[in-house]
């Protein structure tokens, strides 16, 4: 090989680096978003359309306005952040999130927390469902 070739290779070497990099630093890295404090409003407070839920866990009846297609969990934290509901659990990749307590609602001694929507025992899990106008979730030991 030449060294004109060697130059020519050299110099489409370069190019291809300079555009690479730019390309590479020209789109904007994405955002990484917690599904949980997308586009909540404060409990109690309206802003435009909301609807009614009513959570019982225990001896704890917690009413929530929330804005329309809010998933289960994300309305658990709102309420939970207002001091409306207290809940603890554990967040399973792939799996979503499983409530251990809630309220005065303790799971152990062979029990574990399940709700249900409407009378229904539910077949999501909190971090999938999304919550409909006057949906009435209650959370049992079994």
């Amino acid at each position: 090989m030449d060294k004109n070739n060697k130059k020519i290779i050299l110099i489409i070497l370069i190019f291809l680096n300079f555009f690479g990099l730019f390309i590479f630093f020209s789109h904007p890295t994405p955002k990484e978003t917690v599904p949980s404090q997308q586009n909540l409003n404060p409990i109690g407070k309206t802003y435009g359309v909301t609807q009614s839920v009513t959570i019982l866990a225990g001896d704890v009846t917690a009413h929530l306005r929330i804005p329309p297609n809010t998933i289960f969990y994300d309305a658990l934290i709102q309420a939970k952040n207002s001091g409306i509901i207290t809940f603890s659990g554990k967040n399973y990749t792939g799996l979503g999130f499983f409530v251990t307590d809630i309220g005065t609602l303790r799971a152990g001694n062979g029990k574990n927390l399940l709700y249900y929507i409407n009378g229904k025992e539910a077949i999501v899990g909190v971090s999938s469902y999304t919550l409909k106008d006057g949906d009435v979730i209650e959370w049992k030991l079994e």
